[in-house]
Order: structure tokens, then sequence, then C-alpha cells
């Protein structure tokens, strides 16, 4: 399997030459960690390509591109993501997809929402809805490979090549995860006939340029067969409910429309095989929620934009930043807050072994973990009413706090 942070032999070539014109991003006054930025600029229908849909018409692909306004920084990491809907309804302007995008651009990367081809068409079978996952992740990476196009050149949106993540909602997670791992001929399935639908990586737009993304976020989707995730490959952020009734939470049959399509692997299956052969991973269970949770409630927005963010700025932001230790206080993120039952702490540091404490307003400390674990969940389900004190003390000996409150 082709590895992590790889490009494509032109986008090496352009690099090895190029090699002096790449530093790292600036992060600066805690950009990509904190909302440094109060407002966005957002680039409506902007067309990165085109391709045949299921119908056989040819379709102009959209996208709306948000960046944070008076930005002046000329390098940045850029988030391509996707919408829900089955791979059969939803839109890059549905009012979720704007939620998202406007406030991880507040923390300066420049986000997309990505328009893509829906449809599978009949019957609603196996064939016809593996091929409609086929052809959405195709055009998510021309989508990829227009930003490393646009940044080895013009640099319009002054993103920076080396830092490219791409993912998505439901049908949009699943467009992130097959770009990062169903990456062989050998892995799509013979009945598909790969070679009619342009071969694996397709032909939506901007060949020749790397479609690479160094990380995956999954926002309650699934793989075809975790098996394809193998030892080197990108790191992987993944949410979902755990009653989730629309894309299964571990391994089992997926539905469209009540048509029964194939045995697929949720984020729960997708996080024991990214343990087993070692693919970085953070898993956030959603205990008790069905899909998508997020769209409809606040607090899980919440969430999800925080893990998001907490996940990516370590990936983002290297060890050597000036600033690093300052920016260790606006890591650490409690949440859901309120909570009911148990709450996750979200903390800096990547996989350091830290101590975990929580404290009532008497000063009793209740409980004492140590974990190496960036998102520890806490079983708070006996704790009374209340508001309580999170500390964690971090390899570094810095101890940050957080209140929260339990109802």
């Amino acid at each position: 399997m082709r590895k992590f942070l790889l490009l494509s032999a032109v986008s090496i070539s352009f690099l090895a030459n190029h090699a002096q014109t790449w530093p790292i991003p600036d992060t600066s006054g805690g950009r990509y960690c904190s909302e440094v930025f109060t407002s966005v600029t957002v680039t409506s229908g902007v067309v990165y390509g085109s391709s045949v849909t299921v119908g056989n018409s040819t379709q102009t692909l959209l996208m709306d591109i948000y960046q944070p306004t008076g930005d002046t920084v000329s390098r940045r990491p850029v988030i391509v993501l996707a919408h829900g809907g089955s791979f059969i309804g939803g839109s890059k302007t549905d009012a979720y997809m704007v939620t998202i995008c406007t406030r991880l651009a507040k923390l300066g990367y420049v986000t997309v929402s990505l328009e893509y081809r829906i449809g599978i068409g009949f019957p609603i079978d196996s064939i016809n809805a593996t091929k409609a996952v086929i052809r959405a992740t195709q055009d998510m990476k021309a989508g990829l490979r227009f930003f490393r196009q646009d940044a080895l050149g013009a640099n319009t949106y002054k993103t920076h090549p080396n830092y490219v993540y791409a993912g998505g909602v439901s049908a949009g997670a699943f467009m992130g995860l097959h770009l990062a791992y169903l990456d062989k001929i050998a892995e799509v399935p013979t009945w598909v006939n790969i070679a009619s639908l342009g071969g694996i990586d397709g032909n939506s737009g901007n060949p020749g340029y790397s479609h690479k993304t160094n990380a995956v976020i999954n926002l309650c989707g699934a793989l075809g067969d975790s098996t394809w995730l193998e030892p080197g490959d990108c790191p992987l952020l993944s949410m979902h409910g755990n009653i989730d009734a629309t894309v299964p939470f571990g391994t089992a049959m997926i539905y469209v429309l009540s048509f029964p399509i194939m045995v697929v692997d949720g984020s729960a299956s997708i996080k024991v095989r990214a343990d087993n052969v070692g693919v970085p991973n953070t898993f956030y269970p959603w205990w008790g929620q069905d899909h998508t949770p997020f769209i409809s409630n606040a607090t899980y927005m919440d969430s999800a934009i925080w893990a998001i963010r907490d996940f990516l700025c370590p990936l983002v932001v290297q060890p050597s930043s000036t600033g690093i230790e300052d920016m260790e206080e606006q890591l650490i993120s409690v949440y859901p807050n309120p909570a009911q039952g148990h709450f996750i702490i979200s903390t800096p540091g990547n996989f350091d072994e830290k101590i975990f404490s929580v404290y009532d307003l008497t000063g009793k400390r209740l409980l004492n973990i140590k974990s190496a674990d960036p998102f520890l969940e806490i079983n708070v389900a006996s704790f009374n009413a209340g508001i309580y004190l999170v500390r964690v003390e971090l390899k570094s000996g810095a101890v940050l706090s957080r209140k929260i409150v339990i109802e």
C-alpha cells in the first residue's frame, strides 16, 4: 500500500527542486489550535473538475472554499470535507456543512465543502451502491489534486501541499475513508468493473497531482473492508453514535432506502483494525446516540469541532514551533458540558502519558487515572449532579484544569 505522506511523482519532483519554499505552517498566536479569526470569507461555486454521472451526463464539479478573513499567511493546511445523504442526496450548502467549515476556518484552516456526483441507479444493490461510493471518492481525489495543483502553481488559495486532510459526514466520511485506505486495484471487488469507471483514481480532474490525504476525518462513516488499513497508513479520527441505525457502528449490513446493500465495517470495527496494525487513530463514540447527532444538537456539534481541532492540531503544530508550550492551556477540552453519564477529556501531547483527576468542590479527589489516550472517556454515572473540577497533569509537568457540570 502506498504510505502516509508520499506524494505523486510529479509533486515529489517539484518539492525536490523547491524544498526551500516549503517551511512548516505558521502556527503563531495559537493558530489551528484555537479560534483566532472572527469571520470567514466564502468563495462559492469554484470549479474543480467534471465527470460522467450514473445517468451518463457530464457534471461540472463545484466546491465552496472557506478562508479566514484577513489572513495573511501564504501556506495554510486545507481540509476537504463532503456532505452526507446516502449518495442519493445532500448538498455542499447544508447547514451543518456551513457550520463545520466556518468554525474550522476560524482556526486558520482553508476549509472546503465539496460537491460530488450522487445517484446510485437501479437496482439499488451492492454493485451499484459500490460504484456510487467509488465515483464520489474519485471526485474527492480530484478535489485534493486541485489544491495541490494550485499550491504548486498560482497559489490562489494559499494552501500547503504537505498538509491536506480529507473526510466528511456520513457518505462524505465514506469518501474520506475509501480515498485513504482503498488504494489498490486488487482491493476493489472484481464485479465492480473498475476500468469502466476510469480506474480506481478516476478522471474527475487535475491529473498528475497527488490525491493523498495526510489524515482522515470520519464523522459517522464506514469502510467496505477494514482490512484495507495497513501499517504506515495515515492517521484517522472517527466519531460515531453507538446506536446508529443508518451507518453501522461496528460490522453489519448497511441499507439504502430499505434495500440491503452489503456488510460494512463502521467506526468501531475500523478502530480495532487500526489498533491492530498500528495506524494512529482517535475514536470518540457518542454513547446512546443515533446517526450524526451534531446536525440537530449544538452540544454534539461542539464536541465534533473540538475533536477535529484537537486531532489535527498536533499534526500541524510541529514540536519545534515557537510557543507550543503556551498553546497547551488552549488545547484541553471537556465535553459534552453539561454532561450526563460520561464525558470526554481531550488533551495535548498526543500519546504521552498523563494523569487525569476529577475533584468535587470540597477538594475531594473522586477519580485518578493514568493514561496516554488523548481522548479519555470518564464515566460519571454514579456522580451526583453538580460542578466538578477536571485536572490533567501533562508529561511536561504543566497542570491544566477545567470545570464541568454534571446533570
